[in-house]
């Protein structure tokens, strides 16, 4: 493997010179640049980015946690993440941790050993101990998509899980309906967490209490389209039909909810905006050497498509 004296030997130059021309900090003559430039094409040198950090105390890096890649919205965020971060300069390190606090904790103890400049949280465990493990390096944070984690130091870009219920109920009840499910994965994360809390506050401002699925339920509130989009196969695998017998909705509004063959009711997460702010926030953080310490809030409109109808007679 070639390396710097390798490089600096056969241009006749020392490390510093070389050293210079790869990160231009600094004056080298036309014709030594020309000449090192070509030794490094020739030897196809790459300079070691992590022995660059140490040095240098940046990594031009931030990292990226999510807890299920699988799940359209997280790819979206993780696409977001990745173009945004690109536009500043920076490589993203993407870590899938399947909310396991246990997976979360090696997750920072990486990221916080491989000198990320930030990181930017997509979902994590209830009680995850990852952000603080973080900031308390020093790392700045944002939470994007999750806000409850009290910490003045954090960044967070977040959505009002709570006024989106709200809407969702408001929406059905108007209807019609007077019972209703709340469907979530296997994951503990805070965000379904929230989301469950939300829909349980707006049912009993109506003096309701949720049903199972199976239990005479006419309308279903899922924790995101993905689980919206199984809870339709599951219902119309046993002959109820969406929305005639059971009415739908889903979170986030990723791209194949709006097809015209699925047309499901969803309440609108704006993944893109979302990881550009979160980006924007974690970059000038590092850049100014502090915490984000900045929090704001997205509009999360419910869209209303054909899963959803009045209950049946």
């Amino acid at each position: 493997m070639t390396t710097l004296l390798d490089v600096a030997e056969r241009a006749g130059v020392s490390k510093s010179t070389v050293s210079n021309v790869i990160r231009g900090t600094a004056f080298v003559s036309e014709t030594t640049r020309e000449r090192v430039e070509r030794v490094i094409a020739e030897t196809g040198y790459h300079p070691n980015a992590i022995a660059r950090s140490l040095k240098a105390r940046t990594s031009t890096a931030i990292g990226f946690v999510v807890p299920d890649l699988t799940n359209p919205f997280y790819a979206q965020l993780a696409v977001g993440v990745e173009r945004a971060a690109n536009v500043h300069g920076y490589a993203v390190l993407t870590a899938h941790t399947e909310c396991s606090p246990a997976i979360e904790k090696d997750v920072a103890r990486a990221l916080i050993e491989r000198r990320v400049d930030g990181v930017i949280v997509g979902g994590i465990s209830l009680g995850s101990t990852l952000p603080t493990l973080l900031l308390d390096r020093g790392t700045p944070v944002v939470l994007a998509s999750l806000g409850e984690i009290d910490d003045p130091r954090l960044g967070v870009i977040d959505h009002d899980d709570t006024a989106a219920m709200e809407a969702i109920v408001d929406h059905l009840y108007g209807l019609g309906h007077r019972r209703f499910a709340f469907v979530s994965h296997h994951m503990r994360e805070h965000a379904g967490e929230r989301r469950r809390l939300g829909f349980e506050m707006a049912l009993q401002r109506r003096a309701l209490t949720p049903v199972g699925i199976d239990d005479g339920a006419t309308a279903v509130v899922a924790h995101n389209d993905m689980q919206a989009i199984e809870t339709i196969d599951y219902l119309e695998g046993r002959g109820r039909r969406v929305p005639d017998d059971v009415s739908v909705v889903g979170y986030d509004d990723v791209p194949m909810a709006g097809h015209c063959r699925m047309q499901l009711t969803t309440v609108r997460s704006d993944a893109m905006e979302m990881s550009r702010r979160a980006v924007d926030l974690v970059v000038t953080a590092s850049r100014d050497g502090r915490h984000v310490a900045h929090r704001e809030i997205l509009a999360n409109p419910l869209v209303i498509r054909s899963t959803t109808g009045r209950p049946p007679a």
